[in-house]
């Protein structure tokens, strides 16, 4: 007779462990598979090109980024807003496509361009104080000769970053 109760018993553990793994799974599944809320979009000037980028100014917008995303437009990005100038980092965690990403002070000042592999660990940071970071096609900035000392033009209204 213990036998049997140690036998049910060791089939309700079975189960009881089984539904809590896959429930772990699906939120692991979930957080690693985040997805980005429409974001606000404005026009930036670099130079003479024209860019529309999707503005990330929250915590969980910059934190998303990119993520999980299978391409971009030709002349599109993404611009990042960061709470305060200081130096910013990024990295590449659950990208899909490589990026550029120009590192920019208060002012929309360019302090460096970095290269960006998809899926990679890599972290790529500002040379500076940057408040904002834009994210473009891989070599976008390098085929219009843009890069460190150009300006990107950003309306004053997306310059504060939210909570």
């Amino acid at each position: 007779m213990h036998f049997h109760r140690i036998k049910n018993s060791i089939s309700t553990l079975t189960v009881s462990v089984l539904g809590a793994t896959l429930g772990l799974a699906a939120c692991a599944s979930s957080a690693a598979d985040p997805a980005q809320a429409e974001l606000p979009k404005i026009e930036i000037q670099l130079e003479a090109t024209r860019v529309i980028a999707e503005v990330a100014n929250t915590d969980t917008s910059r934190q998303i980024g990119m993520m999980n995303r299978e391409s971009l437009g030709k002349d599109d990005g993404m611009l990042f807003v960061f709470k305060r100038s200081e130096t910013q980092c990024m990295w590449m965690k659950n990208t899909l496509i490589d990026l550029d990403v120009a590192f920019a002070d208060e002012s929309g000042k360019i302090l460096n361009v970095a290269q960006m592999k998809a899926g990679t660990a890599d972290i790529h940071c500002s040379k500076g104080n940057a408040k904002l970071a834009l994210e473009m096609n891989l070599n976008w900035f390098a085929r219009r000769g843009l890069g460190e000392g150009h300006v990107m033009r950003v309306p004053e209204s997306t310059l504060q970053a939210q909570q």
